[in-house]
């Protein structure tokens, strides 16, 4: 079994007071799970920046 780490940061900040939802899509992240990842774990971490949020993938391959 192998696995992988993958760190994340996105910048989360919103420009238009009517628009409060987004999404995101992770190019890296959805490569790995192409190739056969899956995602063993997903880990939000708090940053000392407002608008930024990360995110840790640790990923599995069997």
């Amino acid at each position: 079994m192998a696995q992988k780490v993958i760190t994340v940061n996105i910048n989360v900040y919103e420009q238009t007071v009517t628009n409060r939802h987004s999404a995101y899509e992770i190019k890296d992240v959805n490569k790995y799970l192409d190739e056969g990842w899956v995602i063993k774990q997903a880990i939000h971490n708090q940053t000392s920046a407002p608008n930024w949020t990360n995110i840790t993938f640790i990923l599995e391959k069997l």
